[in-house]
């Protein structure tokens, strides 16, 4: 006789396993830090699913702190590391709570 699994017991199903497909970050801007409480007025946080695009965190914290120059070009830092906004957060490695720096170049967007 095969055994059969409940859904609600493998370990594949389990809500922690879930929890570990997304993490948060912190992104550091020109205009202050984005995290689980900073800003505090901010509409959205930086939780983000690991298949996620690196363009997506750019594109969200530009939302959060109100960049809305669009002469100017948006980069994600990893130390010196330029990250490639058509990757996803799986293929950089990134562990929960990762520091990030958004770099504007151009224009005037402090």
């Amino acid at each position: 006789m095969v055994a059969v699994h409940d859904v609600q017991t493998h370990p594949e199903h389990k809500p922690e396993h879930h929890r570990h497909h997304c993490l948060h970050l912190l992104v550091q801007t020109p205009r202050g830090l984005w995290s689980l409480q900073e800003p505090a007025d901010a509409q959205r946080r930086p939780v983000f699913a690991w298949n996620s695009k690196i363009g997506l965190i750019i594109s969200d914290a530009r939302e959060v702190f109100g960049f809305v120059e669009n002469d100017n070009k948006y980069v994600l830092l990893r130390g010196q590391e330029q990250l490639d906004p058509e990757r996803t957060i799986a293929s950089y490695h990134l562990q929960d709570g990762a520091l990030l720096i958004l770099s504007v170049q151009g224009g005037n967007a402090a």
